[in-house]
């Protein structure tokens, strides 16, 4: 029970590591620049992508971005729809997995931490599908 917790402890302080700073800008010539972010939802994908423009053009320049052109496309290996399902199914599994873990007696937490933990390993194999491109100038 102890390494399931700190499974999920570990996942959750990756997670807000990893959404820091501009690591996927790539500055252009001209001043156009380039930020390309992979994400299971298009919409959050789009908004690291402003996050990165942001702290990239202020941290660098001390200004803000101009965002010129944006394109979200599914780029996953499977049908759409079915990339969509899946998602949902592991949200609901890990969702799940943590309301027994947290409310339930013995065998129901430890049933919930490896449903939680299943989910998020589904989760995780299913991959980010979409890809979101925005190019932008920092003025």
């Amino acid at each position: 029970m102890k390494t399931i917790k700190l499974l999920a402890l570990l996942g959750l302080v990756s997670t807000l590591a990893s959404c820091a700073h501009h690591r996927d800008v790539r500055p252009g010539e001209g001043g156009i620049n380039r930020v390309i972010v992979k994400s299971e939802d298009p919409e959050d994908g789009s908004r690291n992508a402003i996050r990165q423009a942001n702290h990239f053009c202020e941290k660098t320049y001390n200004k803000i971005p101009a965002f010129i052109e944006e394109d979200k496309k599914y780029t996953g290996d499977m049908k759409e729809s079915d990339y969509k399902t899946a998602k949902t199914a592991t949200k609901v599994a890990q969702g799940i997995g943590s309301a027994a873990w947290v409310l339930g007696g013995r065998r129901e937490s430890t049933a919930g931490g490896i449903i939680g933990v299943g989910g998020s390993i589904a989760r995780g194999a299913l991959g980010e599908g979409y890809t979101v491109d925005m190019k932008f100038k920092c003025q």
